[in-house]
């Protein structure tokens, strides 16, 4: 059975931790996914979190380490591989045995890098080739499962570009970390294929993340579940099918709606999109 989780983010980020987790606990969620700012502690704040998401009856899903390895200086490569090595073993502190990653370029900073124009797709790979080179080893040190986001504008921006970074290794650490709405950007549709694509034992876990648009910056948006062109019938059946029985995290970007109708309100976001996957996930 799929377990629903939430990503929080924006204003969220500067609740503490004890009545975050206890608002998504009241919203009916089961677990919480992690950025940075709230996993990577130690100590008395560590032992803080551990409390507040234990007293909540929550889980945390998975943490967030992504950073770009696809960027033409070779120190802020080196700086990104260096913040994933000494993360992995912070998290499995944690007792979380997932991390959340991508490959690059960030399309949405300013003067992003595009492949094909600054850089070749035979360099770019290469520089994510060595970043993994050297990232596998250490997930499988640790028994971190590595789940790789698909994200547009970036070197493994979907289903298929995706496979070319996994069929380098053979690792079971390395599998995807699915958000549907990415795939549905590049045009891949059939939320079937997609989901039997990977297969139960490369979805490490799932982002719930609606799309409408082409992956272009300025050119698509993130709407609420539901509103978008993901057939989340579908992909939920295709789950279900599969045997899936892992975390599915809210990656709430539907920027609009919080600043035009939620004031900003990070926890109307939540309640929403709980609402939405109560709707989405109905019988009958």
């Amino acid at each position: 059975m799929i377990r629903f989780g939430y990503l929080p983010s924006g204003s969220l980020m500067q609740w503490e931790i004890e009545k975050l987790c206890a608002l998504l606990a009241e919203i009916g969620y089961a677990g919480i996914e992690l950025l940075p700012d709230f996993a990577l502690v130690d100590g008395a704040d560590r032992r803080r979190l551990l409390a507040a998401v234990a007293a909540n009856g929550l889980t945390i899903s998975e943490v967030v380490l992504q950073r770009d390895l696809v960027h033409p200086d070779p120190g802020r490569r080196e700086e990104a591989v260096r913040f994933i090595l000494d993360a992995i073993p912070r998290v499995e502190q944690l007792g979380v045995n997932t991390v959340n990653l991508f490959t690059g370029p960030e399309p949405w900073i300013a003067n992003p890098v595009v492949v094909g124009r600054d850089v070749t797709q035979s360099q770019a790979w290469e520089w994510v080739f060595s970043a993994f080179d050297r990232i596998v080893p250490a997930a499988e040190k640790h028994g971190m499962r590595l789940a790789v986001e698909n994200v547009w504008g970036m070197l493994a921006h979907d289903l298929f570009t995706h496979k070319f970074l996994q069929g380098r290794y053979d690792s079971p650490c390395l599998g995807v970390n699915l958000d549907p709405s990415h795939d549905v950007l590049c045009g891949n549709t059939d939320m079937r294929f997609l989901v039997e694509a990977w297969g139960r034992g490369r979805i490490f876990h799932v982002h719930l993340k609606d799309a409408v648009g082409v992956p272009e910056a300025g050119r698509f948006v993130f709407p609420l579940l539901g509103e978008g062109n993901v057939d989340w019938t579908a992909f939920f059946g295709a789950l279900d099918a599969i045997g899936y029985d892992g975390f599915a995290s809210v990656e709430f970007e539907s920027w609009n709606y919080l600043s035009r109708l939620a004031g900003g309100r990070g926890e109307q976001a939540a309640r929403v999109s709980f609402e939405a996957i109560q709707k989405l996930t109905a019988k009958g």
